[in-house]
């Protein structure tokens, strides 16, 4: 499982850089970060796909944050280029999800290490 998920992240941060360099917007910097984001978005994604797919309303609000974020924060009439706009679209949604699911894998680690310690002390 480790290898397929590492593999899904590896895809699925290609996606936005391919779609960057296709559309002729290419800055190293933010492409390296957006890469980085859709990467680990999409290798946290897949470990801990049971975990996001239990939908509560601290999902909602993660989307509509995120999305809302990309959308209505970096809006088209903003004084900069649309090149710009749709990359910095891409780095929201890309840091928003994976900041998210880096708070999965903090709460799944910290759960295990609890119910371990817990039943270490029961023996």
């Amino acid at each position: 499982m480790r290898r397929s998920s590492f593999a899904a992240g590896l895809i699925v941060g290609l996606l936005p850089t391919g779609v960057l360099y296709l559309d002729g917007y290419w800055d190293p910097q933010l492409a390296v970060f957006v890469w980085a984001s859709f990467t680990v978005t999409g290798w946290l994604g897949a470990r801990h796909r049971e975990n996001v797919r239990q939908s509560t309303w601290w999902t909602a609000l993660l989307v509509a944050l995120v999305i809302g974020g990309a959308q209505f924060g970096v809006h088209m009439d903003l004084p900069i280029g649309h090149d710009l706009t749709v990359a910095l679209w891409f780095l929201v949604l890309g840091v928003g999800t994976a900041a998210a699911l880096v708070g999965v894998e903090i709460g799944v680690r910290a759960s295990e290490t609890s119910t371990t310690t817990a039943n270490t002390m029961a023996d």
